[in-house]
């Protein structure tokens, strides 16, 4: 496309829409915001006056809406896939927060839709935009620990999030883990062939009600015969801990910290430091740089490094962990 300035519209304004819409409004010169949308008009109308930009509740109108070259949808998963679909048909490059879409079916039309219209597509796995695990790629593409043969990944919560959002977030594997799913495929440079897994309800009972749970265990097999091993919570209490290792034949690399502040305190009663609190401080560098890397991709007429099929490849993983955990038995990923 031309040199000008990329018109982008925020679709969904919680609280990662809002953060996509202030990165694009205050931290990327190639973009201009032109419009946001939420179901809630008075949220719609807060955050249009914060960016000095058009709202409407009707997402349509906004991708309707000639100014918009671009749409980030981070609307409720339920939506993804109509959205996605209207948006590539009417020629607009898209970003598409996690997960595409609740079944393989609807990542699939997403996938033709997209491919029949052309588009550029990016899907929101920051995770391989933070720059310790795109360190950890370049090491492994360069052959610093020879061949890769396995993953362990911890994912923690430092508590649970509303009761509201279990009911509606899709479980532990779709919503959380789906974000481990990824980055074991992106580090093993491979594809998962097989899941097995088992959770429960163990520190907050009530996740029994909505059919998921607090605590979960993933064994991942690849099909170049690696494997990989995965941790979920919802409960680590201490902050928000997300740590990684991928083991190869000659070596391994571990990835993630557990101190946000780089000061420790030593006194006789110890040694103390903070610990990281939330998912947004953790990644906000990602946040920007996969924003940044989705506008410059359109406006270079290049296809964003993640897509379609990452997001297809991730949800079909959760989707057998889920299946797995319910059957008590290893659940292959054709079965989902």
């Amino acid at each position: 496309m031309s040199n000008a300035r990329l018109g982008c519209a925020v679709l969904g304004l919680g609280r990662m829409g809002y953060r996509h819409a202030n990165i694009l409004a205050t931290q990327v010169p190639e973009a201009r915001l032109v419009a946001v949308s939420d179901a809630l008009a008075g949220r719609t109308a807060e955050v249009a006056a914060d960016f000095g930009v058009r709202g409407s509740t009707d997402w349509r109108e906004i991708v309707a809406d000639p100014e918009v070259d671009a749409v980030i949808v981070a609307t409720p998963s339920t939506t993804h896939a109509e959205i996605c679909i209207a948006a590539a048909k009417a020629g607009k490059a898209i970003f598409c927060e996690k997960p595409l879409a609740l079944t393989v079916a609807e990542c699939e039309a997403i996938g033709q839709a997209v491919d029949a219209a052309g588009v550029p597509f990016q899907l929101g796995f920051m995770r391989r935009f933070d720059p310790g695990y795109a360190a950890a790629r370049r090491a492994i593409d360069e052959g610093a620990i020879g061949d890769v043969v396995a993953y362990n990944g911890i994912s923690r919560d430092p508590e649970a999030p509303p009761e509201a959002y279990v009911a509606e977030s899709g479980g532990i594997y779709l919503d959380c883990l789906i974000h481990e799913f990824d980055i074991a495929r992106f580090l093993m440079g491979d594809e998962v062939t097989r899941v097995y897994a088992t959770g429960k309800a163990l520190v907050y009972p009530w996740f029994a009600k909505y059919e998921d749970v607090d605590t979960a265990h993933v064994i991942l097999e690849f099909a170049r015969g690696g494997i990989g091993h995965i941790e979920g919570s919802r409960h680590a209490f201490y902050g928000y801990d997300i740590r990684g290792e991928v083991i190869g034949t000659k070596g391994t690399i571990t990835i993630g910290y557990q101190r946000q502040t780089p000061i420790m305190l030593l006194t006789r009663a110890g040694v103390t430091h903070d610990f990281v609190p939330g998912f947004l401080e953790r990644f906000e560098q990602s946040y920007a740089i996969e924003i940044v890397e989705f506008v410059n991709a359109v406006r270079a007429g290049r296809k964003p490094s993640v897509g379609v099929w990452d997001g297809r490849q991730a949800l079909a993983v959760a989707l057998a962990a889920g299946k797995s955990q319910r059957l008590g038995r290893p659940v292959a990923l054709e079965e989902v």
